[in-house]
């Protein structure tokens, strides 16, 4: 079999090609369908409901005519045949209204019958209205009988012309769920396939990886027992020398995860952050608008029981799907603090040191101003560097080239707080607007092409959980300054 040819490099990027791909088939798959839907639901929004609400307005314009000749044979007044004027001009425009919508032939020939209809049926009401006048109140209630029947028959043919309408909307509503429901059917396929191929690849990591590295591990501690029992043997010598590269590569290991543990943790939160935002706007917001939809049809349709109990699956179903949403958008949550006494000066050479480079490719100088005896805090310093390094990343790449940042720390006596420390972070950077600025610190807004719009967000809720407070000041052409207070260790924010 071709498979068993493959060596485990092989294997490996077939499957992960394949993962790669239903990945990229689902993203182009939910993108397709969401502009489907908004395609659909703009025809439905701005045609369909718009003709329901017009052919409504025509049958009650034509109600509305009902009585005035009768009201003018009791009393003789001639405010009712006004009334009547303005109700037929309405009724008219309405339908001038109704034949700029884009109907189909049958819905035409519709409108055209009640068109004529309606014209037959004015031409006798002024008959009846005349004899009325001219007082041959015998004849003109004669006639009057006859012209009812007209109005009624006009009223069934704008009824008719409102239920067809209803029956377009249903039809549409029917489509939307019919393809709901087999795209939901593909993700869950693909998902399935999706599960197997993980699968697969975690079989061949334990075989093939996990558990080889497993066994010459436990050989090499066999064999670094032996080799205390005969000292000076070849063997001891290696176990001695694998003994401390592991531990200068476990070290070196600690020491590059505690320095570039910021870099990690963005990376991934820009990866959930964007697959958050892939998930929200292709699952989410189409899912809102099918339990509007459902609650809406609930509330407006006589339903038997069944129908009924169908409608209760289908709500549980779409929350079930939005809890699920719900969740995995959770991961992207940082986790609880450490806390340990901070030297705030400390975390601010650590972040200067790890951005440097960045700092020299942007060629952006740093000027630092730190005050003598800060007092120390209560935090957790990677959490702390963490924010520090966000937002000197976002204002190298607001100056681009040539810019300088500034960095201020000093202490402070805060009502809220007491004793605290304040460190502003300061640019010569384009600025903000002040629509920018409401904006900027929500969650997934972002002005940048390849940005989740996670990073200030998450900055902002690791200062509060410091109990201090991110502020933002900023204005077009002058710069842009954030200004951090934590309070100090030992006191406690109000």
């Amino acid at each position: 079999m071709w498979w068993k040819t493959l060596g485990l490099p092989g294997r490996l990027f077939i499957i992960l090609g394949m993962l790669t791909a239903i990945i990229i088939g689902i993203g182009f798959g939910a993108v397709w369908h969401a502009y489907r839907f908004d395609s659909m639901m703009n025809r439905f929004v701005t045609v369909d409901v718009a003709a329901l609400q017009l052919s409504r307005e025509i049958e009650t314009e034509l109600a509305s005519q009902k009585g005035f000749a009768t009201y003018f044979f009791l009393d003789g007044n001639v405010k009712w045949l006004s009334e009547l004027a303005i109700h037929r001009m309405a009724f008219e425009n309405l339908l001038k209204r109704a034949r700029d919508l884009p109907l189909s032939e049958d819905m035409t020939a519709l409108l055209d019958k009640i068109q004529a209809e309606f014209e037959d049926y004015v031409r006798g009401k002024d008959q009846v209205i005349e004899l009325y006048r001219s007082g041959d109140h015998e004849s003109g209630e004669r006639l009057h009988w006859g012209v009812r029947e007209k109005f009624f028959q006009l009223t069934e043919d704008c009824r008719m012309f409102r239920r067809n309408h209803e029956q377009k909307i249903l039809q549409s509503l029917d489509e939307t769920r019919s393809r709901a429901r087999q795209t939901t059917g593909i993700v869950i396929a693909l998902m399935a396939l999706s599960a197997v191929l993980t699968g697969l690849l975690v079989f061949i990591l334990f075989s093939q990886v996990l558990i080889p590295i497993q066994r010459l591990s436990r050989k090499a501690a066999h064999q670094n027992e032996n080799a205390a029992e005969k000292p000076g043997s070849d063997m001891r010598l290696l176990s001695m020398q694998i003994t401390g590269l592991i531990e200068d590569m476990d070290r070196t290991r600690t020491e590059l995860q505690q320095s570039k543990q910021l870099l990690m943790n963005s990376e991934k939160m820009a990866l959930v952050g964007k697959l958050a935002t892939e998930v929200a706007h292709s699952i989410r917001n189409p899912m809102t608008s099918i339990n509007m939809r459902l609650f809406s049809l609930k509330r407006n349709l006589e339903l038997t029981d069944i129908q009924k109990e169908d409608f209760e699956v289908v709500a549980e179903e779409m929350r079930r799907l939005d809890n699920i949403v719900r969740n995995f958008l959770e991961f992207s949550r940082p986790h609880k603090l450490r806390k340990q006494k901070v030297d705030i000066a400390a975390v601010i050479d650590m972040t200067i040191d790890l951005l440097a480079y960045r700092l020299e490719l942007h060629s952006v100088s740093v000027q630092k101003s730190v005050g003598r005896g800060l007092p120390l805090l209560d935090g957790d310093p990677e959490l702390l560097k963490e924010v520090f390094v966000n937002l000197m990343v976002n204002a190298c790449e607001a100056i681009e080239n040539g810019g300088e940042i500034k960095i201020r720390a000093e202490e402070a006596l805060i009502e809220s707080m007491g004793r605290a420390v304040i460190i502003q972070f300061s640019d010569n950077g384009p600025g903000m607007s002040e629509e920018l600025q409401a904006v900027v610190m929500q969650p997934f807004e972002t002005t940048k092409p390849d940005g989740t719009g996670l990073g200030l967000f998450i900055a902002v809720r690791i200062i509060e959980e410091h109990g201090g407070r991110l502020l933002l000041q900023s204005r077009l052409g002058q710069g842009t300054t954030f200004t951090i207070t934590l309070p100090a260790a030992g006191e406690e924010s109000s």
